[in-house]
């Protein structure tokens, strides 16, 4: 068991309790925590693994904060989750424990904020605008001109983002991105062409580490939607060592304290554009699952160990010489009746998460935002080809039967 300075059995308050927080509520089990996880749903997941169980919307700050009142935690964290990383920041500085701050938490989830801090500080930016009429946005694409980017300045999971390339289709896009806004305005950028990469980090005391870079593909019926990212240390079209050194510039820039970082980038025309940078590890289990594999480093110990006020040893990160994907799986639409394999999926011995976001009685629609993907398979290979070869076969091991 680990061994703390404060005490034998810190208490830690997780918050959002959902599937992708599970890891980082066992990692906390497993160091020796007492758990306390809060989420909307009296059935959450990260409740089975938690000592305490509290039902709480995560964007409700102040519940929130009467429960960590009321438990006495020693530390307040959240990871995988944009949208809880506010309230995170907000408790921590309420309670006086160890926090990035609520001023450096709308930095890293509100996306008008991260581009404006692009362009006040030199790095690369697209033109963008700040809408809060339907107006102002087809002002903003007379002058800029098409195609454009719409999306909610705070939401998670690709929620409310599309990509415009006609004048007519912005009406309906500004509607779709404003539904999902929490603020009703939209954020309306500059389209950038390339390829699109994720950047995986940890910012200690002594600068931002980069931990994994992928690749990104997207899904042909919605460019929004990732459908492959493909990790592995170099990339034949764009220089991971630049896209690294840049993104720990940004990071240590933006005057982050601690914590696990996310960002997704695209190269194009020889410069790394910034899409959006997140004070949290990637969604679907990167930061738990992917980030280890690829570097031999625990992020969410370090996270833990952190926010608790200690002062662990910092591991020196792997550049493993390995390639490993987070694949998503795509199923034909319809009524599922039954689906069968997924014991096969498992035994694989070079695949290390698995999971099926349909089940039987679900109807199966294309994927219309991250949180609609059909499931996901992380897997590893020795090399790029053997990897995308298994995937298919992996893939193919799943089989759906429609009503």
């Amino acid at each position: 068991m680990t061994r703390f300075a404060k005490s034998e059995s810190p208490r830690v308050m997780i918050i959002a309790g959902g599937e992708w927080q599970v890891p980082l509520i066992r990692k906390a089990k497993a160091m020796g925590c007492y758990v306390i996880n809060s989420n909307l749903y009296p059935d959450s997941p990260g409740f089975k693994f938690s000592d305490v169980g509290l039902v709480a919307n995560v964007l409700d700050k102040e519940k929130n904060l009467a429960f960590a009142r009321e438990h006495q935690p020693d530390a307040v964290i959240t990871d995988q989750s944009d949208i809880a990383v506010p309230t995170v920041a907000y408790i921590c500085e309420e309670l006086g424990l160890p926090g990035i701050g609520v001023d450096m938490a709308h930095l890293f989830t509100n996306k008008y904020a991260m581009r404006s801090f692009l362009a006040e500080h030199g790095f690369p930016c697209p033109a963008y605008r700040l809408c809060g009429t339907l107006e102002e946005a087809m002002d903003f694409a007379h002058e800029t001109g098409l195609p454009l980017i719409l999306k909610p300045p705070q939401n998670q999971s690709s929620r409310g983002v599309l990509k415009v390339t006609a004048q007519d289709e912005l009406p309906a896009a500004f509607a779709h991105a404003r539904s999902h806004s929490h603020s009703g305005a939209v954020l309306v950028e500059q389209f950038i062409g390339g390829v699109e990469h994720t950047v995986e980090g940890y910012k200690s005391p002594k600068g931002c580490d980069t931990l994994a870079i992928s690749r990104k593909n997207h899904y042909a019926h919605n460019p929004m939607v990732a459908s492959r990212l493909l990790y592995s240390w170099e990339d034949a079209d764009a220089d991971y060592d630049e896209l690294g050194q840049l993104n720990a510039r940004l990071v240590e820039s933006m005057g982050l304290p601690f914590g696990i970082t996310h960002a997704e980038y695209k190269s194009f025309e020889g410069q790394f554009y910034l899409v959006e940078i997140a004070a949290r590890g990637g969604g679907t289990k990167l930061s738990s699952h992917m980030i280890p594999l690829m570097s031999g480093v625990d992020a969410n110990e370090l996270l833990i160990l952190h926010a608790l006020g200690e002062t662990p040893p910092l591991p020196v990160p792997e550049k493993r010489i390995i390639y490993a994907a987070l694949d998503f799986l795509v199923f034909a639409d319809g009524h599922v009746a039954a689906i069968d394999g997924a014991e096969d999926v498992l035994a694989h011995p070079n695949v290390i998460d698995f999971q099926l976001g349909v089940r039987p009685g679900d109807t199966v629609r294309p994927a219309a935002d991250d949180r609609s993907r059909h499931g996901h398979i992380i897997a590893h290979a020795e090399t790029r080809e053997s990897l995308l070869s298994m995937l298919a076969e992996l893939s193919a091991l799943v089989r759906v039967t429609y009503a």
